[in-house]
């Protein structure tokens, strides 16, 4: 019992960590904190409810074009939210970024709630995932795996591009010095709108691969953007290997204290995140005197 709910809490965490990269690299180059992060989230988890009927329906691979499709509309809102709005904001006061980014989130939550209304909806699972993988004597279900799997291919691919690629350089360069960027010829509108793209294309992408995994409604935005802060505050946020340590602890820590702990199980992610805020004072106040 205990090694399926590690799974589920690496599919957790994995999940989490699509969000909470999202968000880190938003913040990192635009620095806003973008709080209808969430509700991208929560676009794609409703997207992947309404396409999965449409594309070969209980199929591997219908699932996961759908995803994709749902995750690429979700990344074109972002951009025109970006374009429109938030370009208009930046370098701006924090509380008005505040102001703007919740506006969304509340716009958004009664879009959805006046196209899909208030209850529940369930997404299907594709037939091929509805089993088990047997070791020995565990049925580890099959659906986690392979959603953690997905996960890990898109955290690769976005190692690769950040790291090995001109503008994963071009957007490391902006995260440390933005000015220098500019100085360079870079467009650096263009930079913050792909980031953006990126960010609201990892949240949708996680919400349509988890959507199947449990009910879709249109308080999910909430529920999952607390997370991904929390996510965000373990592993420092702007950190992107941060927030893979943190999202996996979270997750992990989620799924097994369900298991011991139901009622207090938010309770002991939260007493993680005190203990790495108080961990990193300690240091700071503990470092050399200038």
């Amino acid at each position: 019992m205990v090694l399926i709910q590690l799974v589920n809490g690496l599919m957790e965490g994995m999940t989490l960590f699509l969000i909470a990269s999202g968000l880190t690299l938003i913040f990192g180059v635009t620095r806003i904190i973008n709080f209808a992060h969430g509700s991208f989230y929560m676009l794609g988890a409703f997207l992947t409810y309404e396409l999965v009927p449409l594309i070969a329906p209980g199929t591997l691979w219908g699932f996961f074009v759908a995803v994709a499709a749902s995750a690429a509309a979700v990344s074109a809102l972002g951009v025109l939210f970006e374009t429109t709005v938030l370009r208009r904001i930046y370098g701006k006061d924090g509380i008005l970024q505040l102001i703007v980014t919740v506006a969304l989130v509340l716009i958004i939550r009664d879009l959805v709630r006046m196209t899909w209304g208030a209850n529940s909806v369930s997404v299907q699972m594709p037939d091929a995932l509805m089993g088990a993988l047997v070791v020995g004597d565990t049925y580890f279900p099959l659906f986690p795996i392979a959603i953690f799997a997905a996960g890990l291919i898109v955290v690769l691919a976005m190692i690769w591009v950040i790291y090995f690629t001109r503008a994963g350089i071009l957007l490391r360069a902006g995260t440390d010095d933005r000015g220098m960027v500019a100085l360079l010829g870079v467009n650096e509108k263009l930079i913050f709108t792909a980031v953006f793209a990126a960010g609201a294309f990892l949240a949708g992408l996680a919400g349509g691969l988890s959507a199947p995994y449990g009910e879709v409604n249109y308080l999910l935005d909430t529920t999952i953007i607390v997370s991904a802060f929390i996510v965000c505050v373990i592993g420092g946020l702007g950190n992107l290997y941060g927030a893979l340590a943190g999202a996996l602890v979270v997750g992990v820590t989620k799924a097994i204290g369900v298991m011991y702990f139901p009622r207090l199980s938010m309770v002991l992610i939260f007493l993680i995140m005190a203990a790495v805020l108080i961990a990193r004072s300690m240091g700071r106040q503990g470092g050399p005197a200038r």
